[in-house]
């Protein structure tokens, strides 16, 4: 998110453009048991309020309601916006209630306070890095797929445009699989067909740059856009490659450049803290910044905008007739691609991966 945001955000403002966002894998290993306890105390402590039990009665909690899952995020961002942390608490625990009630299939609150009181005691015994149980990993993966709706509902996009493909290949594992043509790719390939969509971005770290889950979903993603262009004869589509904080384009990798303001940074920075609550702490955080992700994508986006001033000169930005560029503080590396160049990417790729 933080690698792309400012990019995103510009075609964001454009109301004929639609966007539908992604994840891949849940990302439950990146959530941490002290994080899960709170959560789970938060809601236990919000079982007993009238207003919940109103809720229940009206099926609020019960799976599948969508509308209710609007109502879980736009009742935490209206928390955030006004500064009420019991507000955006209440949204938080609303949602973690839903998924509660979907994984254990207990509605009823005197059972659910019973599941949470056993998740939190399996909290307090795990070690930190234990491969969990079936149960608590999804938990945790709804978590983050909470912190992705809430990020995306920002901007105004609520959960109808959030996908959760979930591919089998993340394990939790110390080792995880390869993504399999039969098992993770054909999520892909039917969100692909669904949303029939122009450009198509990811991560576009290299293996061993970073979490090894982007180098396995860049793979999935690939052998998908195969498939769907094959299976449809879809008009030719883009991609988006972006980096994270672990790896970065050279200048002369990327063809697009994005500025970012001030204002900007301060956008991403909000959106980071209230949204990606569990990684503000993360447990593995960059060798490069012992701090917020966030802070440290700001200070690489600065890093990229001063090599390109001293390219171009400082009076090209400083003096250029547009306030846009004028305001420029950071950029935003991209590298666009035809479906033909990123699929040799990632062929080759995975060619050296496997002759290692």
């Amino acid at each position: 998110m933080l690698g792309c945001l400012p990019a995103i955000v510009r075609h964001v403002r454009r109301v004929s453009n639609t966007h539908h966002f992604a994840t891949l894998t849940s990302g439950f290993t990146a959530v941490t048991n002290d994080y899960l306890r709170r959560r789970l105390g938060g809601l236990a402590s919000l079982l007993g309020d009238a207003e919940f039990r109103r809720l229940a009665e009206e099926g609020y909690f019960e799976p599948g309601n969508l509308h209710a899952r609007s109502r879980d995020l736009w009742q935490y961002l209206d928390g955030v916006a006004g500064m009420d942390r019991r507000a955006s608490d209440e949204g938080a625990a609303r949602r973690l209630a839903s998924d509660l009630v979907d994984l254990t299939g207990k509605s009823d609150f005197a059972d659910l306070r019973g599941e949470i009181d056993r998740l939190v005691s399996y909290l307090d015994s795990a070690y930190p890095g234990k491969k969990d149980p079936p149960d608590v990993q999804v938990l945790k993966g709804h978590c983050r797929e909470w912190e992705a709706e809430c990020l995306w509902g920002y901007f105004g996009w609520d959960p109808e445009y959030v996908h959760h493909l979930r591919l089998g290949f993340y394990t939790g594992d110390i080792f995880t699989e390869e993504p399999t043509e039969k098992r993770d790719v054909p999520p892909i390939v039917d969100l692909l067909k669904e949303v029939r969509p122009d450009v198509v971005s990811l991560a576009f770290d290299p293996e061993a740059s970073g979490p090894d889950t982007h180098y396995k979903v860049m793979q999935a993603l690939n052998a998908a856009i195969e498939r769907y262009r094959a299976e449809t004869g879809s008009p030719p589509l883009r991609v988006w490659g972006y980096r994270n904080v672990w790896c970065r384009f050279h200048p002369a990798e990327a063809n697009i450049y994005v500025p970012v303001s001030l204002n900007m940074f301060s956008v991403m920075q909000s959106a980071f803290d209230n949204t990606f609550i569990s990684q503000r702490d993360a447990s593995f955080p960059s060798w490069e910044h012992d701090g917020p992700f966030s802070d440290l994508a700001q200070k690489i986006q600065v890093e990229q905008y001063r090599m390109v001033k001293t390219c171009l000169g400082r009076e090209w930005f400083h003096e250029h007739p547009s306030p846009r560029i004028r305001a420029t503080r950071g950029l935003v590396f991209l590298k666009e691609m035809d479906v033909e160049e990123f699929g040799g990417h990632t062929r080759r790729l995975r060619r050296a991966a496997e002759d290692r």
